[in-house]
C-alpha cells in the first residue's frame, strides 16, 4: 500500500474512460484514498483489481471509496469485482465515517461480485434513491462492532432492485431498509427482491426496517427475502429481525413485506427481548422462518400490526424460560400465526396456533400446547 494520495490519478483515469465510453480497471495492488472517495459517471464500467483504501485522514465527514460524487443522477453504471475490495483504514479519527461502495441517484445499475473489507466505520454498501439495478454474488466482509456500520444498506427512494447469493459479515445491521432522516422525506420504498443471503452482524439485527419521526410519509412496501440465514455472532446487544415504523403518527408505512425460509439466530446477543419485534406494520408474511434463541422474553412480539401471517418454528437455547409468552400481540388485528416449539437440541415440546380475523384491544401472551 503506497503512503501517496491515489485519488486524483484514479479519478482522472475514470474520467477519461467514461468519457470514451470504455472499461476501466482499478490495478491490482492498494490504493490509498486520502482526500475524498472515487466518482463514477453514467455509463461507466468499472472492475475493482485492486484496494481502494478509504483513508481520508482527520477530517470530519462521510466519504465512500467509490460513489456518484457529482450531485446529478447518473445511469446506466457497472461495478464488477475482479479481486479487489473496498477497505477501511485502521486509523479512527473522530467524526470521520468510511463507506465502501455507494451507489446513489443513479438509475439502471449492475453490481456484481464486489467485496469490502474491514474496518468501515460505515456501510460496506449503500443503495440511496437509486432504481432499477441488480446485485449478485456480494461479499460484504467489513464494519466495526458499533451503530453505522451497515453490511447492505437500502436508504431512502429505491426501487425496482434484485439480487442474489449475497454473504454480509457487518459490525450494525447486516441488511437494512430504512428512511430517516431530511434526506428521504415522503420517499418511497417499493419492489425489493433479495434471495440466497447469509446475514451475520456482530451486534443489532440480521435484518432490519425503519422509519423515523423526520421523514415526512416516507414508504417501504412491496420487500420480499427469501433463503435467509442470520445469526448474532458477538452481542451484546440484538434483535435478529426488526420491522420499526416510529414515523406511522406522520403516516410512514412499512407493509407489504415477505420474508421465506428464514432461519435466524439471536446468537451472542444477550440483552432481554424478542427474537423477531414488529410496531406499526402492515401485510406482513412470514413463511416457513425458524426464529432461534430469545434472551427471556418473545420469539415475536408485534404491536399495533396489522395482517401477520407467521409459519415455521421457534427454537429455544436457555433451559427453563417460560412457554407461556412465546408471542406478545399488542393491539394487533387480522393474524394468523402457527409454530412449532422446539428446544435447542431440536426436540419439539409443543406448537402455538393464534387467529384472529378482527382486532385487539388488548395485550396478547401466548404460550405452547402440547407436551
Amino acid at each position: 500500500m503506497s503512503l501517496a494520495d491515489m485519488t486524483g490519478t484514479l479519478q482522472t483515469a475514470l474520467d477519461a474512460a467514461s468519457a470514451s465510453r470504455s472499461s476501466y480497471t482499478i490495478p491490482p495492488g492498494g490504493h490509498r484514498l486520502l482526500s475524498t472517495g472515487l466518482g463514477y459517471a453514467s455509463n461507466a464500467r468499472i472492475l475493482v483489481a485492486g484496494d481502494l483504501y478509504n483513508d481520508h485522514g482527520p477530517a470530519v465527514g462521510t466519504h465512500y471509496c467509490l460513489t456518484n460524487r457529482s450531485g446529478r443522477r447518473m445511469s446506466n453504471v457497472t461495478i464488477i469485482g475482479s479481486g479487489g475490495a473496498f477497505v477501511g483504514s485502521d486509523s479512527d479519527p473522530a467524526g470521520a465515517t468510511r463507506k465502501g461502495l455507494g451507489i446513489v441517484g443513479t438509475d439502471g445499475f449492475t453490481v456484481i461480485g464486489v467485496q469490502t473489507a474491514g474496518p468501515l466505520t460505515g456501510f460496506g454498501m449503500e443503495v440511496k434513491n437509486s432504481t432499477g439495478g441488480h446485485l449478485n454474488g456480494l461479499k460484504l466482509f467489513s464494519g466495526v462492532n458499533r451503530p453505522g456500520a451497515d453490511g447492505l444498506h437500502f436508504f431512502g427512494a429505491c426501487s425496482r432492485v434484485s439480487g442474489s447469493n449475497i454473504v454480509v459479515r457487518s459490525g450494525d445491521d447486516a441488511l437494512s431498509f430504512t428512511s430517516e432522516n431530511h434526506e428521504s422525506i415522503d420517499a418511497v420504498m417499493a419492489r425489493i427482491t433479495l434471495t440466497g443471503m447469509t446475514l451475520d452482524t456482530a451486534a443489532f439485527s440480521c435484518i432490519k426496517f425503519f422509519t423515523s419521526t423526520t421523514t415526512g410519509k416516507a414508504t417501504i412496501r412491496n420487500i420480499t427475502l427469501s433463503g435467509i440465514k442470520g445469526r448474532i455472532t458477538q452481542g451484546p446487544t440484538g434483535c435478529p429481525l426488526m420491522m420499526q415504523n416510529n414515523g406511522v403518527a406522520q403516516g410512514c408505512e412499512i407493509a407489504d413485506i415477505t420474508i421465506a425460509n428464514a432461519d435466524l439466530d439471536f446468537g451472542a446477543a444477550t440483552q432481554e427481548g424478542p427474537t423477531a419485534y414488529l410496531t406499526d406494520c402492515r401485510n406482513v408474511t412470514l413463511r416457513n422462518v425458524t426464529l432461534r434463541g430469545r434472551r427471556n422474553g418473545q420469539f415475536l412480539r408485534a404491536i399495533r400490526c396489522t395482517g401477520l401471517r407467521v409459519t415455521g418454528e421457534v427454537w429455544d437455547t436457555i433451559p427453563g424460560n417460560p412457554m407461556n409468552g412465546l408471542v406478545q400481540l399488542e393491539y394487533c388485528s387480522d393474524y394468523d400465526i402457527n409454530l412449532v416449539v422446539r428446544s435447542a437440541s431440536g426436540a419439539r415440546l409443543g406448537s402455538l396456533r393464534v387467529r384472529n380475523s378482527g382486532g385487539d384491544s388488548m395485550i396478547r401472551y401466548i404460550g405452547m400446547t402440547g407436551a
